[in-house]
């Protein structure tokens, strides 16, 4: 029984094949020797490294973007009144919006319709508001 459980074990580590090149040590994988390891194992860190600051630093980049405010009234109306094409636009605009709401034109003023008393007694009071109005 416990023979079958047996493993040899190398009598070297350093032990060379049959062109003279020493073997990989068992559990090292593709790497021929602890020091080709190490050696893959610090460039993997360098690069690590290197990816983590520039991680950090377009982290801050994005942190110290500012987001430009919208305009003001002010601005907008500084901007518009600079510009006599964006002017008309804006106007002609209006205009169309005002469409259907009846503008006086040549300005004559549209007189209302005359009231006319129904009764005597209405017509006693309208003369007699006039009568107070013009003293």
């Amino acid at each position: 029984m416990e023979e079958e459980n047996f493993k040899p074990e190398p009598e070297s580590k350093g032990e060379t094949s049959d062109m003279g090149m020493p073997e990989p040590a068992e559990g090292l994988g593709k790497f021929k020797s602890v020091e080709a390891l190490m050696d893959a194992y610090g460039q993997l860190e360098a690069e690590f490294t290197r990816r983590s600051q520039r991680l950090k630093a377009l982290e801050k980049q994005l942190a110290e973007r500012v987001e430009p405010a919208a305009p003001t009234e002010e601005e907008l109306f500084q901007a518009v009144s600079k510009s006599s094409g964006v002017r008309a636009r804006v106007l002609s605009d209006y205009l169309q919006e005002l469409r259907g709401v009846p503008l006086l034109a040549g300005g004559a003023a549209v007189p209302a319709p005359a009231k006319r008393p129904s009764s005597i007694a209405e017509a006693g009071s309208l003369a007699l508001g006039y009568f107070k109005s013009q003293n």
